[in-house]
């Protein structure tokens, strides 16, 4: 038998999580400026060039939008409650997965 072993997640990915996860819980409100990519990376103890792959992750879905003026939250919540369900259908398929590993 063969080894399943899963290394997917990148630690932009986890970062890009985060970030969406304060924009739920409304740290990061629909149409606020986001701090800058060095100023997140500094909070979060990553790199800069980490904290720029991560909200490129989310602006390549439409949750961040850049403007002249820096890194905003999209002010569109169709837009945010669509990336929340991908993000939880994956969520499950993971979970479903690990079950049936788990399973005897």
């Amino acid at each position: 038998m063969s080894w399943d072993i899963d290394v997917s997640e990148k630690l932009y990915q986890r970062l890009a999580n985060e970030v969406f996860f304060r924009i739920l819980r409304g740290k990061y409100a629909l149409g606020a400026k986001l701090p800058s990519y060095i100023d997140l990376a500094k909070e979060a103890g990553s790199s800069p060039d980490t904290a720029r792959k991560a909200i490129r992750e989310l602006q390549q879905h439409g949750v961040i939008e850049k403007t002249q003026r820096g890194y905003y939250v999209t002010a569109d919540e169709a837009v945010v409650m669509a990336y929340r369900q991908q993000y939880l259908t994956t969520i499950e398929e993971q979970y479903l997965t690990a079950k049936a590993k788990a399973e005897i």
